[in-house]
């Protein structure tokens, strides 16, 4: 009894190791632990049947009187008694090692069937201390916070870019009245330097010209000035001419 007992515990440690306890997996451990009991139950019930049948071979071989009989039957029952407490040990004992042993992620260790009266959630085992309304309000609490300040970042980030984006904007419109203001300068400056260009030109000609006149006005003077002189020297000239000719005729 104790070997077969402790064999199935090793197997049902074994499994137990590679049951899936995922938050979102309902896992039908009620209807295994029923297998378990029925098995064992099955198992104590076999050997009760094998104990009275040694009893009746202990009385075909040698003859017991009726008080040593009424002894064994008492005997019997009291080994029902105490297999039946044995049992229930047994699986109070199962039922706490399978609550308190660590489980790991493996969902295709075990196959499963699943009912509606034989669920066990991960809320039913003792290792959470919170019920399920609590966790579910908790669980949306902390949702909700995450939301909020995900939605306090995300416009706190908007308003940020939105600044940035307005600052830009500003610095545009400031450089481009710049260089609309620099343009017009620069287009004044051009009409100035050409103003100076045809100012200069004019004047450049004036030089020119001015001095054209100045050297034709110097020989014009020149010329009339030996024009005047050779007329001088015929009025002076005519008349002693005249004289002569007079004379030699």
């Amino acid at each position: 009894m104790s070997n077969n007992l402790s064999e199935l515990d090793s197997k049902i440690q074994e499994k137990a190791m590679k049951v899936d306890m995922d938050i979102c997996r309902r896992i039908d451990i009620t209807a295994r632990l029923c297998d378990v009991a029925q098995q064992r139950n099955c198992e104590d019930v076999i050997q009760m049947y094998q104990t009275p049948l040694s009893f009746n071979g202990s009385e075909c071989d040698e003859p017991v009187s009726t008080s040593e009989s009424d002894g064994g039957v008492v005997k019997d029952e009291e080994h029902c008694g105490s297999s039946a407490n044995q049992i229930n040990e047994e699986m109070q004992r199962m039922l706490n090692q399978l609550r308190e042993c660590e489980f790991e992620d493996d969902c295709d260790s075990l196959a499963w069937e699943e009912t509606e009266e034989t669920l066990l959630l991960w809320e039913d085992f003792p290792g959470l201390t919170w019920p399920v309304e609590l966790r579910g309000r908790r669980y949306e609490d902390c949702l909700e916070k995450v939301i909020n300040d995900t939605e306090c970042l995300f416009k706190s980030r908007e308003k940020e870019y939105q600044e940035t984006i307005d600052q830009i904007e500003l610095e545009l419109a400031t450089a481009k009245s710049d260089m609309n203001r620099h343009l017009h300068e620069y287009m004044e400056m051009c009409s100035m330097k050409r103003g100076l260009d045809v100012q200069m030109e004019t004047c450049r000609r004036l030089i020119t010209q001015s001095g054209d006149r100045y050297t034709h006005a110097n020989t014009h003077t020149q010329t009339h000035t030996h024009r005047q002189t050779d007329l001088h020297m015929l009025h002076v000239m005519f008349p002693l001419c005249f004289l002569i000719f007079s004379k030699l005729e």
